[in-house]
Order: C-alpha cells, then sequence, then structure tokens
C-alpha cells in the first residue's frame, strides 16, 4: 500500500500537533512505539501555539493555568522546565453599564452595583455553592439559563450570566448545560486558597512555546518522526479487513503505514476523514457535536486600556466578549515596555466577522473598545494579528454525555481524542494534556505496552 516504511515495532500515527497529540505521542514513546506526528500547519501547539513576537514568544491564544491543573504542571516537572511557571495574582473585570467591575473576590461581588444587596448575596452564594459541588450529575439535565433563574433570580441572570452565555455560546446560549458554567466556576475556585483570598494564576515565562519546545524535543530525540504542514486526507483501513486500520494518505498522495492511528482532530474534520467502516451510529455522535468558533485580535498597544487582566464584556452592543490583557499580568517590560492585548470573540464560523481581516475588525471594534476606554485613540496600536479556530468551544447542552463519541472508535486501532471529549470539565491546557494520557493508556493497553 505505501509508499514511505517507518521501521519495525508498533507504529503509531498521531493526527494533530496540539498538547493531547503530542502528550500522547510522548506517553506512547516512552512505552517503546514509534510515534509519527502529522499537524496540517507548520506550527506546533494547536490552541496553545506561539509566534515570535517582540524579542520573545506570546500565544496566539492568550493562556495560563490555574492551581488545580495538575497534569499539564506535572508534565512540566517531568520535562524539567518548571522552574518556568510564575504564579501571580490575577486581575478579572467585568464591563457592565460602562464601568469596569472589579471581579476576583467575594468582596468585589458585594460591591457588584448593578445588583442590588440581596441579589449580589445570591450570587457570591450560589457561586461559593457551585465551586463546592462535587456531583455535578443533575446538572446536566437542566440549562444554565433555568439553574440560575431558579436559585439566583432574574437578576443575576440579566446582568451577570446570560449576557456572558450570550457573549460565548450566541443563539444557543438558552440551551447550555448548568454542568459546563459549573465546570468553569469549579476551576476558578481551585486557584484560591481561601474565601477571601486573591486568585493565583500561572504563567511559563517565555510562554507556553517553552513547554511545546520541550515536547518536541523529546519527541525528536525519541526518534518520533515529526510532520509539519501535512494534512490527513484519509485515514486508511487493510483491504481485506475494512475494520482494521492500515495508515493514513497525506495531502499529495503520500501514504503511510501505521499500527495504529490517534485522531485529536474536531468531531466534524474526524467524520470527513474516517473510514466508512467506522459505521453510522459513531458517526452520528461525531456530527452531532456543536461547536462555536472562535477569534482573537492580538493587538501591540503603545498604552494599556485597563488595570485588568482578563476583562469580562456584558454589554452585548459590544461585538466582542472579552479584553485580555496579557501586559496587566506578565509586565510590559517582558515586551519591550509595549502592550499585549487581546480582543476575544465568540460566534458561529459563517458570521461575518469569522472572515474579515484584521484591520477590518478591527475597525469594527474600535467603538467597542472605546465604551471600555474612552481615551482610546487607534493609533495607539501598533501591530494587529487576527487568529480563527473553527472548533473554538464545543456546546455542551443538555444530556451531552450520552453523546460523546467514545474514544476507543469501531475500527480497530483508530482511536479518537478531542475537546468534546473533556467533560464534565471545559477545555483547556491541561485538560488536553490530560486527554493524551488517557489516550496513551488505552493504546497501552489494547496492545500490551509497557
Amino acid at each position: 500500500m505505501s509508499d514511505f516504511k517507518p521501521q519495525e515495532g508498533l507504529k503509531i500515527g498521531i493526527i494533530g500537533g496540539g498538547y493531547a497529540g503530542l502528550t500522547a505521542a510522548y506517553e506512547l514513546q516512552k512505552a517503546g512505539a514509534k510515534v509519527f506526528v502529522f499537524e496540517k500547519y507548520g506550527i506546533w501547539g494547536g490552541q496553545a501555539a506561539a509566534i515570535p513576537l517582540l524579542d520573545t514568544y506570546i500565544e496566539i491564544f492568550y493562556h495560563h493555568l490555574f492551581a488545580g491543573d495538575r497534569h499539564i504542571i506535572g508534565l512540566m516537572e517531568e520535562l524539567g522546565i518548571a522552574d518556568r511557571l510564575r504564579w501571580i495574582d490575577s486581575k478579572v473585570g467585568f464591563f457592565s453599564h460602562g464601568k469596569i467591575f472589579d471581579f476576583v473576590t467575594p468582596i468585589d461581588i458585594l460591591t457588584f452595583s448593578p445588583l442590588s444587596l440581596p441579589d449580589r448575596l445570591r450570587l457570591g452564594l450560589t457561586s461559593l455553592y457551585l465551586q463546592r459541588l462535587n456531583n455535578w450529575k443533575p446538572l446536566e439535565e437542566i440549562t444554565a439559563k433555568e439553574w440560575i433563574l431558579k436559585h439566583a433570580g432574574e437578576a443575576v441572570y440579566r446582568e451577570v450570566w446570560g449576557p456572558l452565555l450570550r457573549g460565548k455560546f450566541g443563539d444557543m446560549a438558552e440551551q447550555v448545560a448548568m454542568v459546563w458554567l459549573w465546570g468553569k466556576l469549579k476551576l476558578r475556585g481551585e486557584s484560591r486558597k481561601g474565601l477571601l483570598a486573591k486568585e493565583k494564576l500561572a504563567y511559563p515565562m517565555g510562554s507556553f512555546q517553552v513547554i511545546t519546545d520541550a515536547l518536541v524535543r523529546r519527541l525528536e530525540s525519541g526518534g518520533a518522526e515529526m510532520f509539519l504542514n501535512s494534512e490527513v486526507e484519509e485515514i486508511l483501513t487493510e483491504s481485506g479487513n475494512p475494520k482494521k486500520v492500515a495508515g493514513v494518505r497525506l495531502r499529495g498522495g503520500r501514504t503511510i503505514d501505521l499500527d495504529v492511528v490517534i485522531a485529536t482532530l474536531p468531531n466534524y474534520a474526524m467524520a470527513e476523514i474516517a473510514p466508512a467502516s467506522i459505521g453510522e451510529e459513531y458517526l452520528s455522535k461525531l456530527k452531532s457535536t456543536k461547536y462555536q468558533a472562535a477569534i482573537v485580535l492580538l493587538m501591540v498597544s503603545k498604552r494599556s486600556l485597563s488595570h485588568i487582566y482578563w476583562l469580562n464584556i456584558a454589554d452585548r452592543s459590544i461585538p466582542f466578549v472579552g479584553i485580555i490583557e496579557h501586559t496587566n499580568y506578565i509586565p510590559p517590560e517582558n515586551y519591550k515596555g509595549k502592550h499585549i492585548i487581546y480582543v476575544t470573540n465568540y460566534l458561529d464560523r459563517n458570521d461575518p466577522l469569522f472572515r474579515m481581516s484584521p484591520e477590518e475588525l478591527f475597525l469594527e471594534y474600535v467603538p467597542g473598545i472605546k465604551k471600555v476606554n474612552p481615551e482610546f485613540e487607534p493609533e495607539w496600536i501598533e501591530k494587529k494579528l487576527l487568529f480563527r479556530a473553527e472548533a473554538g468551544q464545543p456546546v455542551v447542552t443538555l444530556g451531552y454525555s450520552k453523546r460523546i463519541p467514545e474514544h476507543r472508535t469501531p475500527v480497530a486501532g483508530l482511536y479518537l481524542a478531542n475537546t468534546s471529549q473533556i467533560y464534565p470539565e471545559d477545555r483547556g491546557t491541561n485538560y488536553s494534556v490530560r486527554l493524551g494520557q488517557q489516550i496513551a493508556r488505552l493504546v497501552e493497553e489494547d496492545y500490551n505496552l509497557t
């Protein structure tokens, strides 16, 4: 079948060079397999990829770590780079009614003037309850809107959660299950050491490129075959046994023999390249997953927009959902004195904003940025970069767990590991690392690797 013959031994191909794929490759290589990693684009790291900027690196999509992110922190320790982590107080804010409100501690919530004092208490108490709740199963079967209205009240939904859900999920906001919001609050609660403590977040100095580089170096030094700019067009099966994986075909026609294939693609992309023998039942699960696309406008600015690192936008007249001012977290001195600002948005892939150029999108955003900071002038911005992800956010609706495709597909030797399977937590680098470790363990079990 193939024009490329790898060395003897179990040959494992991994489609996707994000953290799930790189971690799975690393774990399987340690177990003795020969691994091949295929990345469609010209850069490793997936949504945690970083680019050179201002004599250092910066992520194309904003990232940090939480205190509970033990999988990625453990991986950094194993790779010998844990000393690059810095734990720093975060500055979270909420833009509402033309004003920026600090939104980190319980005291901040108690001073949030768009809500009455009783509603502030309801917001704080329900948030605390969710952070301490471990049995999330009942939250799968009730929407976030229904739960919030019942337990926190209409004002809390109108002023806080409703605008954020609509900003994140658009027309699907009222379909989102409460388990998704629970996951977000639970994760943030673990980043505080006490009720009144500030939230501490971690960042690898030098960017997440430090982690990516360390993984890629380990893989290459261990004999892994690493393919950038290599899109897999088709997952192949044996000619006499369509229920057994045989390899992959790359764009351009090259084929590679493999014993095992792990796909870390979004479900809709997996559906396009999977063999027909995967079956209608599994295919229907792949096609049932809905995603919101993500776009991030990364700007290099002469001046700061605010004192906030992570600013949630509750004003839905503004056409974006957040401003993440990276240099209110990692100081501007690390970036030649410039300010690094992400303007982030979630939307449908067919939304006109998703196809705009950086300059077009910036002009669309300027009035909203000026609402946040009336002093803002477009001349502050020295550089604009635009990044898109079609599968930015799986939409967790009622009964979601019943529709998650299994890691082991109906085709022997073919596995799936992607963000739709990170549940009940939301996607993130820590959970991508955990996912890569989990899928590696499954393969090790199935093929008796040590």
